[in-house]
């Protein structure tokens, strides 16, 4: 299940943010912690299947897709490369990969990036979460442009913050790494046999990866609905 939002289901909930508070989550924070560290090595994966796909595997190729820090650039040069090599079969499975890449990397950004809070008397297996955005609006509203005494008074009960708050649970950051490891061990196959088409080893680990791993299974199912239009 993804993040929920914080209302109503916890809108009586005594809601905080602070740098204070992540010590008291030691689970949350170690499977945030698996989430960030297992996606280092999916932008390792995808920098060798860039060079697969140019053909080049070569140090500068990897190095191209590295100094991309925007996610939007990362997948263009990937498209690119893709749209200049691939031909169906093949073009189908890079699709499906990229549905998967697009998602799990949008969810991991919200993780490296967002602001975890607490609970106060909350549930150890969850945590709330708000993008930077939000709550800098939030403090700045709160603290340096008050309006009027009713409004700083809704704006003391955190109205604001419960608004553009959601809720992780632990399982969805479980899910979340088990995801991000799939999509690991799909681009390994895939890149293997980009550059190895011809040993029956790596289509058969390719053949595994699309049948049986579900989440590329059900991106395959997605790419190969007819377009409508």
């Amino acid at each position: 299940m993804p993040r929920q939002p914080f209302s109503p289901s916890h809108s009586k909930a005594d809601l905080v943010y602070g740098i204070g508070h992540i010590a008291n989550k030691p689970k949350i924070a170690e499977a945030l912690g698996r989430c960030i560290m297992s996606w280092s090595y999916v932008d390792w994966q995808m920098a060798n299947l860039l060079a697969a796909l140019m053909k080049a595997n070569s140090e500068a190729s990897v190095a191209i897709f590295l100094t991309l820090r925007n996610a939007r650039a990362q997948r263009d040069v990937l498209v690119a490369a893709a749209e200049m090599t691939l031909t169906a079969p093949n073009r189908e499975i890079f699709d499906a990969l990229m549905l998967i890449y697009g998602s799990l990397q949008s969810q991991r950004a919200d993780l490296a990036h967002g602001i975890f809070g607490a609970i106060r008397e909350g549930k150890d297996d969850e945590i709330p979460w708000i993008e930077t955005k939000n709550l800098s609006k939030d403090w700045i509203d709160r603290f340096h442009n008050p309006k009027n005494k009713d409004l700083h008074e809704r704006q003391a009960n955190n109205l604001i913050q419960e608004r553009h708050t959601y809720i992780y649970k632990l399982a969805d950051l479980e899910r979340l790494e088990r995801e991000i490891v799939q999509l690991w061990s799909v681009a390994f196959a895939f890149t293997s046999y980009l550059n190895f088409p011809d040993l029956p080893l790596t289509s058969a680990a390719l053949e595994k990866q699309c049948a049986e791993t579900p989440l590329m299974a059900q991106a395959l199912s997605r790419t190969r609905k007819p377009k409508s239009g």
